[in-house]
Order: C-alpha cells, then sequence, then structure tokens
C-alpha cells in the first residue's frame, strides 16, 4: 500500500505543483520570446451566440467602440436558434448607431464610415456552437479571424496586441486573457484565484513554445489554419488551436489582451461550465487523436502534464485516501495519524466549497477550490463516459 500511496501522492504533487515549477523554470532556461511587430492587415471578429438577449446588444457596442481604433474590417455573428429575441434586440442596436441595413442579414456603414460591415446569420435551428462556428469560418474573409463569446467585455487595445504576435511566422493562434472584474462571493473567488493559477502556467508554456488551447472569450487565428470541427465539439477553443499546433504552428498566451467577465455567483452554474469542459477534453482524445502522440504533437509533454494529467487527478486523490486508510486500519500510530491528516484536509475543503455558496471570503473559496476541482473532474470523468453533453449548450 505505501507504493499505492507514495505513487499517487507523486503524481498529485507533479500535476498541481511540479508541472508549474518544471515549465517556469523550462521557459526561463529555453525560453522563445515571439517576434512582435505591427500587422498591417484586418480582422474579422467571429461571435456565435444563442438567448444572448441580455449580452450581446452590449457586446456590439463594445465592438463597435473598439473598431475605431482597431483594425475590424467584419463582425460575423451566429443565432443558433435563439427564442428570445436576441436577433431583434442586436439588430435595433446596430440601426441606433451609424449603420444601416441593406438587406435582412448584412448591415453596411453608410459610405466613408470606417467601421466595419456586420454579418448576422440567424440560424431557426439549434445547430450547436462548432456548426455555427463552421460556417462563420467559412465565410469570414479577413485573414486573421478573432474569436469571441458574447458576454465578455473586451479592452480597448486588446485585439492590437494579439495581431502584434503575427510578426512572427511561426505563431498561428494568440490566446487572450480572461479577467475577473469582481469576486464577491466564495464561488467567484474560488474561480478567480484558480484562474489565476491557470494563467501563470499558461504564460510560463508561452515562452516556452505553446499553450495547449486558448481562451474561448477572446483569441485569434490564422484564417488559413481554420477547418471544419465536428459539430459534436464541446471544446472549441482547444480542438481549433490545438490543430494550428500539430500542423506546426505556435499558439502564445497574451496576457495584455485582456476580456473582461464576471464568475458565476452561483456554484451550481459555475460547477457545470467546468464540468462541460473537462468532458470535452476527454472528447479530445476520439476527436482528434494525433493529440496524444508524441510524434506529431510538439506540445505533448505540455499537453499530458497539464490537460491530461489533471483529468485522473480525482482518482489519483481516491487512491491515495484509500491506501492511506488501509495502511491506517492494518497499521501503527503514523499511519493512523496520516489518514487522519488527510482525512481532515479533504473535509475542510469541502466545508468551504459548501460555506463559499453563502460567505464571500476568498480564503474559504480558495479552501474550497480543491475539493470543487476534483468534484468536477469525477463528474466530467462520467459525463465523458455517459455522453451527458451535447453540442447545444444548455444555460
Amino acid at each position: 500500500m505505501w507504493i499505492v500511496f507514495s505513487i499517487s501522492v507523486a503524481l498529485l504533487a507533479y500535476a498541481y505543483a511540479g508541472y508549474p515549477a518544471l515549465i517556469w523554470l523550462l521557459a526561463g532556461l529555453r525560453g522563445r520570446p515571439a517576434g512582435k511587430g505591427r500587422f498591417e492587415g484586418g480582422v474579422s471578429v467571429l461571435i456565435a451566440a444563442h438567448n444572448e438577449a441580455a449580452t450581446l446588444p452590449r457586446k456590439l457596442e463594445n465592438l463597435l467602440a473598439l473598431a475605431k481604433s482597431e483594425p475590424i474590417r467584419e463582425i460575423w455573428i451566429g443565432l443558433d436558434g435563439c427564442t428570445d429575441g436576441t436577433g431583434e434586440l442586436a439588430k435595433e442596436r446596430i440601426q441606433n448607431s451609424e449603420f444601416r441595413i441593406q438587406d435582412g442579414a448584412n448591415l453596411q456603414p453608410p459610405t466613408g464610415n470606417l467601421q466595419p460591415s456586420i454579418h448576422i446569420l440567424d440560424f431557426d435551428r439549434r445547430r450547436g456552437k462548432a456548426a455555427v462556428l463552421n460556417k462563420l469560418m467559412e465565410k469570414a474573409a479577413q485573414p486573421i479571424l478573432v474569436m469571441m463569446d458574447a458576454r465578455q467585455r473586451v479592452e480597448e487595445g486588446a485585439i492590437s496586441r494579439l495581431l502584434e504576435n503575427f510578426a512572427d511566422a511561426q505563431v498561428g493562434v494568440v490566446s487572450g486573457a480572461l479577467v475577473y472584474e469582481s469576486a464577491e462571493g466564495g464561488a467567484q473567488k474560488g474561480a478567480e484565484s484558480y484562474w489565476g493559477y491557470e494563467k501563470f502556467i499558461r504564460r510560463c508554456e508561452s515562452r516556452f513554445w505553446a499553450v495547449p488551447g486558448a481562451t474561448g472569450a477572446l483569441y485569434a487565428i490564422r484564417k488559413e489554419l481554420c477547418r471544419p470541427i465536428p459539430e459534436n465539439t464541446l471544446v472549441d477553443d482547444v480542438l481549433i488551436p490545438m490543430r494550428a499546433v500539430l500542423a506546426g504552428f505556435r499558439c502564445l498566451f497574451e496576457p495584455d489582451a485582456r476580456a473582461f467577465d464576471l464568475p458565476s455567483a452561483r456554484f451550481g452554474q459555475e460547477g457545470i461550465r467546468k464540468r462541460r469542459t473537462l468532458a470535452g477534453i476527454w472528447q479530445l482524445g476520439k476527436l482528434e487523436p494525433s493529440i496524444y502522440s508524441v510524434f506529431a504533437n510538439p506540445v505533448w509533454f505540455q499537453w499530458l502534464s497539464h490537460k491530461y494529467l489533471r483529468l485522473w487527478t480525482p482518482f489519483m486523490v481516491l487512491l491515495m485516501f484509500g491506501s492511506a486508510g488501509i495502511m491506517a486500519w492494518k497499521g501503527g500510530g503514523v499511519a493512523k495519524a496520516l489518514f487522519a491528516g488527510l482525512a481532515a484536509g479533504i473535509g475542510i475543503s469541502g466545508l468551504s466549497f459548501l460555506a463559499g455558496r453563502r460567505i464571500q471570503s476568498r480564503f474559504l473559496g480558495v479552501l474550497g477550490a480543491f475539493w470543487g476541482v476534483n468534484k468536477a473532474l469525477l463528474q466530467a470523468a462520467w459525463d465523458a463516459g455517459t455522453r451527458r453533453f451535447e453540442a447545444k449548450w444548455q444555460k
């Protein structure tokens, strides 16, 4: 049992602390910064949305303001079977600006206006985000496509900061940074702190060579690297960038290109988001098996250490706790003390996770993050095995 216990502890330590320390060291010793420069071309912004009446008009206002200083030439919006009037509200917002409608879907600025054209594809039937993105990627005409969600506010200058990295011919994808504007409850504070930890890892991976995935709220990709993805894809913001990496291009993380969001105040909503994302990582093994090939994937080491090993951490926790319990049952005082310490630590994290629903405390949020993350990982494994999630996202 000591062998099982030792291996599970070692793998957990590596997944959460050893790999971040190692990739930080490698980035410092063998980091390869991208050559930045001014980007002269234009970009197409792509947004797939379903029932975003409360957020899409505000996002359009954000984009039209950005277009005054950013090289946004097109905005493509795919409405995925909306039933809450999202399309009508979006068109109303555009009509109230300096735009006019020339036809039912293509909204063009008046002559002489440098603002982008806006194209709305309104699908009557739900298709799922991946299917909508495939159509948007096909129709967009600019050399760089900027993928966004409808919810987050993009900071002024963020798109230009993404584009500077494309002066390096080896760069195929550049991910922005998701920043939480405020975090008041335990769930929000825990998510904010955990995301800070994730961003540290991504900065190091980017400096070393490439990040295995992007931030769906804001990332840019060369159009020629955008191939259709399977319509049942759950994590398009991982599969699309990873296909570029498999083709030999770098996927970078640009921390100064920021999109602002507010984590869900509800533990349940935040948990569903995590479960869906993690189930999507399991799914990628079937959609793109070459990701796990040491010969095909230039970031095989980062993928296994950061993405894949993380999926197995709840099982390592169970092995660690179970083997410690068996040793305590068979052994002496040291084994019993070890088991009691583990039980106390896991119990404190679980209680903090529950208390964070009602108490606004960063301390509780951080303590409860271990329980919350591993709970979501365990549920995601079940979801992936039972195919609980489908591409048609339900809020």
